[in-house]
């Protein structure tokens, strides 16, 4: 059984809410029951038949206990309202009102006397080949004396690549963590979209009747001051950021060509993370803090949490640290969008530096500024939000970050935003990412244009010259022609571009009254078309 809790409005903005509900006896026969509810607001507290039972503090983890029912139970929960942003990921996201301290699904189903309560997945390599360690959690209703059977497989196909079996002993009434290893040589790996196939594997745990499954994928993740390499290879960043995150964002991500999805604030539900881990999208997480200061030590325990219950998905890519006291050197007003630039250095970012230090190690952690950080008259929840990030031994912008915020939400604004993406791109930024407001009804088709893998660009950086320079962020080739037109002068310039490279194709001649260039780039009959004006 498991139903939907309602968080009633008139409650909205109470400093904590107590919700009561009575239930029958779960089962049929012998055996115990669990007890799981979902999106409990952090700090929240929970009674059962009148015994406390504990407090959970991370509402992207089910809070979860085995408990033997009786004919009528009555079930009490004290939901707390958030204290800052790691606890309200609606404010994180950009959502004003007043939140309603609550629990999102209660589930109560029967279970087997001696039961699997956790299987936490974490990877490791080492000479002798790759592998997971399965951490399995396991509440005994029964004195306990027997071994966890331990497997991994090739998700969809027959037969083990993995066995293995781990002794567990507990007492009646007694929770215990057990660990054992499932080591392949030469497992199949996961690649990002567009560089190699999504393979994946299953994790199996079984005690008696009892089991938990978790699907897994082999890769590594690494970051430099080119990026982020995945497998070893980099992997350029073409980011979809998005306020509330579903499994249809990373349909509209992967239609728009980004191969990052960045969830801002907040932490996204388990299918979210299929999805991406099914399309080959690297996610960034966000690990939310609040402004102006904070103690590092509960974004580390958060970070650890995201870190077991997510972890074993292959598109985490690595976590965002949130620098939202950072403050932008300069604002410029450029007509149709906001120039925004700054290079670091406040203590603020000294702050989620040290908290950036702190968390897990499997992936890389990034030191982000916060997205309510823009000019004054500007509300960035009806605006696009463009960022790129230079890396460190850039020889102009070193370490730099450069905003680009595009007020409104038409076809105009759309545009707009388009050019200021492909200005990025063409800037060499090794991450480029996208916030479009929510209300925008053009925004794939722009990003999608700016985020094309092989693009065209034009480059009159140099007095006097006009250059065609083509980007290939493709592990292939690309090979093709590229058709440009300005005013009365066209032309044509075939294009061989080595994989994971920009370069510079050929020089123009364009009229000095044309106020467009139109280039038309075609590779393998894909053709992608750039307008510049001029």
């Amino acid at each position: 059984m498991a139903v939907d809790s309602p968080r009633p409005s008139r409650f909205a903005g109470e400093h904590a809410v107590a919700y009561r509900t009575t239930f029958a006896d779960p089962r049929e026969a012998a055996g115990r029951a669990i007890l799981e509810l979902h999106g409990l607001s952090p700090r929240g507290r929970v009674w059962l038949n009148g015994a406390f039972l504990g407090t959970h503090d991370t509402p992207f983890t089910p809070f979860r206990t085995v408990f033997d029912p009786v004919s009528g139970n009555e079930l009490l929960v004290e939901c707390r309202a958030p204290e800052n942003r790691l606890d309200d990921a609606r404010q994180a996201s950009g959502a004003n009102e007043p939140t309603t301290p609550g629990v999102r699904r209660v589930g109560v189903e029967p279970t087997p006397e001696n039961v699997v309560t956790d299987l936490t997945i974490r990877h490791y390599e080492t000479d002798d080949g790759t592998g997971v360690n399965a951490i399995v959690t396991i509440d005994a209703g029964t004195d306990l004396r027997d071994r966890i059977a331990l497997s991994l497989r090739p998700a969809g196909a027959e037969g083990m690549s993995a066995l293995s079996q781990v002794g567990v002993t507990a007492d009646a009434g007694e929770r215990v963590t057990i660990r054992g290893q499932l080591t392949v040589r030469d497992p199949d790996r996961w690649h990002p979209h567009g560089f190699g196939a999504q393979d994946r594997y299953v994790v199996h745990a079984a005690l008696g009747e009892s089991e938990r499954t978790a699907r897994t994928g082999f890769r590594t993740v690494e970051s430099s001051s080119q990026g982020v390499s995945v497998n070893g290879t980099r992997v350029p960043i073409r980011g979809w950021c998005s306020r509330s995150p579903t499994p249809e964002t990373v349909e509209r991500a992967l239609a728009a060509n980004a191969t990052l999805v960045r969830p801002v604030g907040g932490v996204p539900s388990p299918a979210f993370y299929d999805a991406a881990d099914e399309a080959g999208l690297l996610v960034l997480q966000d690990v939310p803090l609040d402004p102006g200061g904070f103690d590092v030590e509960r974004p580390r325990r958060v970070a650890r949490t995201l870190g077991g219950a997510y972890g074993h998905h292959p598109s985490l890519a690595g976590f965002g640290v949130r620098d939202d006291a950072a403050s932008f050197e300069s604002v410029t007003d450029e007509g149709d969008r906001y120039a925004l630039r700054a290079t670091g250095g406040s203590d603020s970012a000294a702050t989620a530096s040290a908290a950036a230090a702190a968390l897990p190690d499997d992936v890389p952690a990034f030191v982000l500024s916060g997205f309510e950080t823009g000019p004054d008259e500007v509300a960035t929840t009806d605006a696009w939000v463009l960022d790129g990030y230079a890396g460190a031994d850039d020889p102009v912008d070193a370490g730099s970050h450069t905003r680009y915020v595009i007020p409104g939400i038409d076809r105009d604004a759309a545009a707009r935003a388009r050019r200021a993406l492909e200005s990025l791109r063409q800037s060499g930024r090794p991450i480029v990412t996208a916030l479009p407001p929510a209300a925008s009804e053009h925004v794939v088709d722009a990003v999608e244009t700016a985020f094309a893998p092989a693009k065209a660009f034009l480059d009159e950086s140099t007095p006097g010259e006009t250059h065609l320079v083509v980007v290939n962020d493709t592990p292939e080739p690309a090979a093709g022609d590229l058709v440009w037109t300005a005013g009365d002068a066209d032309g044509t310039l075939s294009v061989d571009v080595a994989p994971l490279s920009r370069d510079t194709v050929g020089e123009i001649d364009v009229p000095i009254e044309a106020r467009r260039v139109e280039l038309s780039l075609s590779i393998d009959g894909h053709e992608t078309t750039t307008t510049v004006e001029r």
